[in-house]
């Protein structure tokens, strides 16, 4: 009979301590769930301020006024609440002569290569992107200073 007394107490202590290990592993379970979860938000936030940086580049390749005028600040429309597009000054990087036309004519267009480059933060989570982008545009001679 004194045998079977001790069993009983073994089987509680096996048992709590097999309660103690599915606690640990649930515990440890929802961290890392926890932090899957922040990699994922850090990645949309990314993903976001990447796209509201390349709506500011195509803002800027859809107005030839933006390269007449490199330094006229751009306003980009329709972005999600708490971003912010800063456009910077668009660089003229090369000019050569239009296939087709007379290189010495005052008016001859020439095909122009700028570079634009736009950078989006979120105020919200503090992220922030830059996106710079080539882009090749025909203008009248002399338009690339």
């Amino acid at each position: 009979m004194k045998s079977r007394h001790r069993q009983k107490g073994s089987v509680l202590f096996i048992g709590l301590i097999l309660l103690v290990a599915m606690t640990m592993i649930a515990v440890v379970s929802v961290k890392s769930g926890t932090m899957q979860l922040q990699v994922v938000g850090n990645a949309q936030a990314v993903q976001r301020v990447e796209a509201a940086a390349q709506l500011g580049i195509e803002e800027v390749i859809g107005r030839i006024d933006a390269f007449a005028e490199p330094t006229m600040p751009i306003t980009v429309g329709n972005l999600p609440q708490g971003i912010a597009v800063v456009i910077s000054e668009r660089r003229c990087l090369s000019t050569t002569p239009a296939a087709g036309f007379s290189a010495v004519a005052k008016i001859s267009p020439e095909d122009t290569l700028w570079s634009v480059e736009a950078t989006a933060t979120d105020s919200f989570t503090g992220a922030s992107a830059t996106v710079s982008q080539g882009v090749r545009v025909r203008m009248l001679a002399g338009a690339c200073v």
